[in-house]
């Protein structure tokens, strides 16, 4: 997991942060509504920490996050995947937590794998390595 943030935050000249760094911060995420397993990932993660996620803007998918965050509006955490995406003015940060993570879910039928469905299921397998 990384912090993404606004070029001009104190967060991007930091190397990486932690989750207490984002006390009292702008936070912009996914609501409850959107995807409420991911809030209560990042909710149990920062208040772990003792900061509560309460996004002040709420927003469907990581791009519109970003843009908002690239804007000055806010701080989010985000996947390490999402790094790829660099509108200017965003700066990622990493989380000194390692613990932090939120899990990676892939579903399928069961019985009835379509041959993409295996071969995608197959490089998944090759490419993941478990952590836990």
């Amino acid at each position: 997991m990384l912090v993404a943030a606004g070029a001009s935050h104190p967060l991007a000249e930091a190397p990486d942060a932690n989750l207490r760094d984002l006390a009292g911060e702008a936070i912009i995420g996914f609501g409850r509504r959107v995807s409420p397993s991911l809030h209560a990932v990042l909710a149990g993660m920062l208040g772990a920490e003792g900061v509560s996620y309460d996004p002040i803007i709420e927003a469907t998918e990581y791009a519109t996050i970003l843009g908002f965050v690239a804007a000055g509006e806010g701080v989010a955490i985000v996947p390490a995947s999402v790094r790829t995406f660099q509108p200017p003015g965003l700066t990622y940060v990493g989380l000194l937590e390692a613990w932090a993570s939120v899990p990676l879910l892939l579903l399928t039928r069961a019985g009835e794998p379509l041959p993409l469905v295996a071969q995608a299921l197959d490089v998944v397998a090759e490419l993941y390595t478990p952590t836990t």
